[in-house]
This record gives C-alpha cells, sequence and structure tokens, in this order.
C-alpha cells in the first residue's frame, strides 16, 4: 500500500514518512487504535479520526486493487488488452471509473444498441462517428444497408439503428462519463419535490432548481433521510444545453460533416436516455458520502466529549413510593448501567427513619447526584430527602419525570430482555427505564436501538448504519483507552482488532484460567500469539493483580524500560510514577519525539492503573526474603514506627527495613516526625542488607518524586512543637 503514501501525505497533512510508516502498519495487520496510542511518531502527529480515515482509504484502496486486477483479467479473456488500456486501469482509484471501463465487456444483450449493432450496420455506424462521409447525406449511405435485416425495410429504419448503436456506444465512453460526474458534480442543481407541497420542512424547496453547492451538508442529509423515507423526490440535473455543448466539444471533430446534426441528436438521446439516469445515482450517493463524512465527525468530536462526561458523572436514583407499605430504590450510573436496586419498608407512626442501616450503605456506596420519581406517582416525602442529604457529602436534586411514551419506552427494548435484567421484577425494571429516559446515555443508545431517544441532533439524517458507526467508534475508543482487564478481553473492543482471531481470544482465556497471566509479557507466552496481535493488543490490555504496577496500566511494553529508565534517574518507585505519573515530565528526554509523547499519551495511559493501587498481588502478599532485596534499589514502602533514632518502613520484606535519622533529609532534624508521620507511603533507597542480623538500612536522601519528596535533595522538615512555642513567645515578646 506504499504506492498510497503521497494521497494520505497530501491529503491528512502527514509528513512522508509517517505517511510510509502509516502504509507499512495497514499492510502488517496493525489496528489504528494501537497506531493513535502506541506509536510515538504517529500518536504526536495524527489523532485517531485521522488514523481511521487513513485506514478507510486505504481499505478502499486495496478493494480497488482487486477490482483492477478483473478488469485486466476480463480483458485478457477477450483478447482486448492493450498495454495502453493495462497502463491506464493500473492508475485508476475510482471504483466507478473501474466500472466505465467494464461496461463495454457486459452489454445488456436486450439493450437498443446491442439489437442494432447485430443488424449489419457497423461500418455504417463507423463512418458517421468518424465524420468522413464527405458530402454524401446519410440517408443515400443508409440505402445500401435496406434489407439487410427484415427490420430494415427504409432509410429511416436504419438510420435509427445506427444512432441507437453510436448513442450506447457514446455512453459507453469511460471519459465521458468521468467527464459527466465531474460537471454534475460541480454545476449541478437539486430539484425538490415534496409529497406535501404543505408540508412545512419541504413546502418551501418547491419549483425551485437550488445548486448543489448552496446546500449544507446537514441540509443534504436531511434531504436524503427525507428520499428515503419517500417523503419528498430528490432529483439532481444540469442544464441540458450545457451538458451536451460539452458531449459535443468531445465528439465532434468535423462540424461541417453531413453527420453533424444527426451527432447531435445522437448525444441528447444519450445522455437524457443512457446516461444521466446512472450518473445521477452515482453523483447523488458521492454528495451523501461527502455529507455523511462530515457528519461523522462531528458526530464523533460532540459525543467523545459527552461521552467522557457520562463516565465521570455520579449514579442517579430512582425511586418508587406508590406501594403502601414498602418503596424501592434503583440506581444507575450516569452512563446508563444498572447499578443496584434494593426495597424497604416505610417507617410507621413512631417516627423512624426511611434509611435503614441497609439503605444508608447504599446512598454511600453510590453517592447518588440526583433524585427521580415518575410524574403521577407517590411524592417523595421530605423526611426522606432530608435523610438521605444527611449521608452524602453533597445534597441531592430531586425531579420529577414524565415517562416515555410506549413507542419510546427503554422497557419494551430487546436490550431489557437480556438476562441481566431477568432478575429483576416488573417494578424495578420500569424504574430502571425511567432513568435511561432521563439520562438518554450515549453508550446504550446503539444496544437499545435509535427509536428510544436522541443523543445528537444529526441522527435522524444520518442513516442508521452510519450513525451506529460513529456512535461505536466513540465508545469503542474509549473502552480502549479505559483498558480492559486480561480476563474481559474477549468482551471488549480488542476483539474487532483484525489480528485478534476468535481462536487466540479463547486461548488467551484457556491460558489465564490454568496458569494465570501475571504480566503484560506472559501474553507472549499464550499458544498462537503472534508478533503483530501483542504488538496491538498488549497496551490495552490490563493485569490488575500483577506485581509490576506497570502492568496495570494501559502503557505498552515498548514503553517499560523508558520507565524502567525514569524509575533509576528520578529515584523514585513504579508506585509514585502510577500514583503521580506527572513527575515523568520532569525527567530529561532528548527524544524530542518521546519527550511530547509522554506529555500527550503517557501519562494518562498511567493513571489507568490508579483504579487497582487497593490490590496486592499474590506475590506482593508474600514477604521477600532478605536475600532476595536488592541494595541500591529504589522501593516503595509504608511507615510503620517513629522512634527516636530512625523510622521503620514496612518494604514488604522479611521485617521492616530503618531509616535512620540521619539519612532521612540533607537538612537537620531534632525528630523524626519531622519529616514522616506512620502511615506515610514512601520511596525509599536501599542501603544495606544484613542478612545474619535481619537488618535493611533505608534512605530518603537523594530521592526524588512527589508529595512530601522532592528530587532537590530530600523531603520537607516540619518544626518541632519546640520550636513553634519558641517562634510564638519570640513574637509575644517583641
Amino acid at each position: 500500500m506504499i504506492e498510497y503514501s503521497k494521497q494520505i501525505s497530501e491529503r491528512w497533512g502527514l509528513p512522508h514518512d509517517l505517511a510510509d510508516l502509516l502504509c507499512a502498519a495497514y499492510e502488517r495487520g496493525d489496528s489504528p487504535y494501537y497506531l493513535a496510542e502506541y506509536n510515538p511518531y504517529l500518536a504526536n502527529a495524527a489523532d485517531i479520526t485521522a488514523i481511521r480515515e487513513a485506514y478507510a482509504f486505504l481499505a478502499d484502496m486495496e478493494e480497488i486493487s482487486v477490482k483492477r486486477k478483473r478488469v485486466v483479467n476480463a480483458y485478457k479473456k477477450v483478447g482486448k488488452l492493450t498495454p495502453a488500456l493495462e497502463k491506464r486501469i493500473g492508475i485508476v482509484s475510482d471504483t466507478h471509473v473501474l466500472d466505465d471501463i467494464l461496461i463495454p465487456l457486459r452489454p445488456n444483450p436486450k439493450s437498443k444498441g446491442q439489437l442494432a449493432a447485430k443488424k449489419g450496420i457497423d461500418d455504417l455506424a463507423d463512418l458517421i462517428a468518424a465524420q468522413t462521409e464527405g458530402k454524401k447525406t446519410i440517408e443515400a449511405m443508409a440505402e445500401a444497408y435496406i434489407g439487410k435485416d427484415p427490420s430494415l425495410k427504409s432509410a429511416a429504419d436504419v438510420v435509427q439503428a445506427v444512432k441507437d448503436l453510436l448513442a450506447e456506444r457514446f455512453a459507453y465512453d469511460d471519459t465521458v462519463r468521468t467527464m459527466a460526474r465531474e460537471f454534475m458534480r460541480d454545476d449541478g442543481f437539486f430539484e425538490i419535490i415534496p409529497k406535501n407541497r404543505k408540508d412545512e420542512r419541504y413546502g418551501k424547496y418547491a419549483d425551485k432548481l437550488i445548486p448543489v453547492n448552496e446546500f449544507t451538508n446537514e441540509e443534504l442529509l436531511t434531504l436524503f433521510a427525507a428520499e428515503d423515507e419517500k417523503i419528498i423526490k430528490f432529483k439532481l440535473n444540469v442544464q441540458l444545453f450545457r451538458m451536451t455543448e460539452l458531449f459535443r466539444q468531445h465528439f465532434i471533430t468535423n462540424p461541417d460533416s453531413t453527420s453533424f446534426y444527426c451527432i447531435c441528436e445522437i448525444i441528447d438521446d444519450m445522455w437524457q436516455r443512457l446516461l444521466q439516469p446512472s450518473i445521477e445515482q452515482d453523483v447523488k450517493e458521492g454528495i451523501r458520502e461527502q455529507a455523511e463524512s462530515w457528519a461523522k465527525k462531528e458526530i464523533v468530536n460532540e459525543l467523545s466529549k459527552r461521552f467522557a462526561d457520562e463516565r465521570s458523572a455520579p449514579p442517579v436514583f430512582v425511586v418508587d413510593m406508590s406501594a403502601k407499605k414498602d418503596y424501592t430504590v434503583v440506581a444507575v450510573s450516569a452512563s446508563g448501567s444498572f447499578l443496584g436496586a434494593t426495597t424497604e419498608k416505610k417507617p410507621g407512626g413512631d417516627g423512624r427513619s426511611f434509611l435503614t442501616e441497609r439503605m444508608r450503605q447504599f446512598f454511600s456506596r453510590h453517592r447518588p447526584s440526583r433524585i427521580l420519581y415518575k410524574e403521577g406517582a407517590a411524592e417523595i416525602p421530605d423526611s426522606f430527602i432530608k435523610q438521605a442529604n444527611d449521608c452524602l457529602t453533597n445534597p441531592v436534586e430531586v425531579t420529577k419525570m414524565k415517562p416515555a411514551p410506549a413507542s419510546c419506552d427503554p422497557c419494551a427494548s430487546e436490550y431489557m430482555k437480556q438476562r441481566e435484567f431477568a432478575i429483576l421484577d416488573s417494578r424495578a425494571k420500569s424504574l430502571y427505564g425511567l432513568a435511561i429516559t432521563f439520562l438518554q446515555p450515549v453508550s446504550l443508545i446503539t444496544r437499545l436501538g435509535l427509536s428510544f431517544y436522541t443523543v445528537h441532533r444529526l441522527q435522524k439524517s444520518l442513516r442508521s448504519e452510519k450513525f451506529t458507526e460513529a456512535v461505536d467508534s466513540v465508545v469503542e475508543y474509549a473502552q480502549l483507552l479505559a483498558g480492559t482487564s486480561i480476563k474481559d478481553v474477549a468482551d471488549s473492543p480488542v476483539a474487532k482488532f483484525r489480528c485478534a482471531t476468535k481462536e487466540l481470544l479463547a486461548a488467551i482465556k484457556a491460558h489465564d484460567a490454568a496458569d494465570p497471566v501475571c504480566s503484560k509479557n506472559d501474553l507472549l507466552q499464550v499458544k498462537g500469539m503472534t508478533e503483530t496481535a501483542f504488538r496491538n493488543i498488549a497496551g490495552f490490555v490490563l493485569i490488575p493483580n500483577a506485581e509490576n504496577p506497570i502492568d496495570r496500566s494501559a502503557v505498552h511494553p515498548d514503553q517499560f524500560p523508558f520507565i524502567e529508565q525514569a524509575v533509576n534517574d528520578l529515584t523514585v518507585s513504579r508506585e509514585t510514577i502510577i500514583a503521580n505519573p506527572e513527575v515523568l515530565l520532569s525527567q530529561s528526554i532528548d527524544d524530542p519525539a518521546q519527550r511530547t509523547y509522554v506529555r500527550k499519551k503517557l501519562v494518562t495511559q498511567l493513571q489507568v492503573a490508579q483504579r487497582y493501587q487497593g490490590i496486592v498481588s499474590q506475590k506482593s502478599k508474600r514477604r521477600v526474603k532478605l536475600g532476595d532485596v536488592k541494595e541500591g534499589a529504589v522501593v516503595s514502602g509504608r511507615v510503620t514506627n517513629i522512634t527516636p533514632f530512625g523510622v521503620f518502613v514496612n518494604i514488604n520484606a522479611v521485617c521492616d527495613g530503618l531509616i535512620h535519622i540521619s539519612q532521612l533529609t540533607d537538612q537537620y532534624v531534632e525528630t523524626p516526625d519531622q519529616v514522616v508521620s506512620v502511615g506515610d507511603r514512601v520511596d525509599v533507597r536501599i542501603l544495606k542488607v544484613d542478612t545474619k542480623k535481619r537488618r535493611i538500612s533505608l534512605s530518603l536522601k537523594n530521592i526524588g518524586g512527589a508529595g512530601k519528596q522532592h528530587a532537590s535533595g530530600g523531603s520537607k522538615v516540619k518544626p518541632t512543637k519546640g520550636q513553634l512555642d519558641n517562634l510564638a513567645e519570640h513574637f509575644k515578646n517583641r
């Protein structure tokens, strides 16, 4: 595909070397998502939208390449392939042009032109088309062909047969067809004929011829959608005299010939009867595809922001107080996920609280920002709201919701018939449906169906399959950026990668079940794992209980050596880099591409692991033997005890290490608690390991990182209580 590098470079503004790289990656089978996240050079220069578009272009060119071979073989088969034609076919990059070249080999045997060709008039047709007949009239020349076929009873019959034959021959001219498409696209106009002229949406277009270029993309999509619904007729045309004049310039080489007027008639017939109907459809489809390409960009850009907001927004609760003795609460995330449901008895008249201990835990666990209830249902008591607010940090908003019409009720969707909702009673399902009607989440729109609610203004204008593609690309990319646990790979967007076959995904699942995958590099041991598959999926796969915290992140193994170098250069632990990835920005990086990549991608990829910080790996649960503790290493630990002479730190060894007071900082300290507190997590360097005395000596000096530790040389020193008292006494006596 390297031959398309120049086109990609010009179309998407990529340097030539990066365009070459992208073409090579496509041929290797790399996913556009891999390139957008894990190839530092492409990730810095182009976003996922541009890379996806370039991949779609290459896929089209790949399809055209196959079609070119079929066209060449078709001409070889009939013995009509010339070197010039083969060369011309080899540079075609438009599927319509290839179809045009192939048309003469696939004539309609029942067409007027093909029936005329069987009547033995080819010589006369060639003479008229060449316009070299001299001064002899066409009618005079036609007399010689009368009776050659039973249908040729007069000169007029012969002339008509010639016209039919040449009209079809002219219509098959691929240069003419290309020229007609370009002219119609640039100078054509649309005629909109509403089925109901009183329809305010389309009546304004009636009896008007509007140039194609005067419509916005959004208007075009609306009109195409109306045509699909048969609300309007949407016709594309050009001024006849301008089109025929264009064809005359192409076909007429001798305006003084006696066949001039005959050829003019043939051109008019060729355009109106043969060429316009097929060309109109081709051009309309091209205009629609261009408008849809614009729309998909708009949708992806806008829904990406909305989807990100959904994922970070707090959940909502839906409450039903209509039952006499109890009430039901359903929790739903802002992205539409069902979080849980519970039913509690209503308090009697003895002043008991609505919120039992279990309900308080339900509120504390999910922390809703809003409470919904159905219009017409029982009101939510003020006491319930007050009690709910007492267990929340921020007060909830209460919203009365009008339920969706039956035709738009999410409860009626196929999605709600899935197994995960089978355990819910009708009451809980109804409340969940009310929440979906209120939230209208982007992530659910394609699973529910496009008829239940609208997430974008172009949703009804764009063809459903195109809109679904746009939404799926938003959701899939967000899910990939968030990473997928090793156990969920088969059900994640990774499964759509070309290199991630069903067999490979099944092998990953089986391998992890038999011998748990403990690091990203362990994926290389999976049966059937190829270099391409590993390269593409390893970054997006997370190992939640990995010993190395970087394996829990969305960082690609290709970047592991860089992070290990950063650990050494900045004298911080991997845990600190996960807790504060921006510490990497303080590292000196010579390669400008890598420097940009760290800022744009790597920091965010590391943050993914923060949700697994509380998980302890199986290996970490076992204490490290003293013989395995490496002197000079920088590790993360937790302060367990503070004494006058130093600080004890748990570094997951068989015994705690000691930071002597002299190793806490380069500054003078009176007591260790001026530097650290019990429970603090700190990065420490292992100075010495004495296996006989079972002692580990640690240091905080010259340790970089975040929080209390600074790369400039140690930890921040707090004043002692005595120093603060002396300072207060000093100011008091002034």
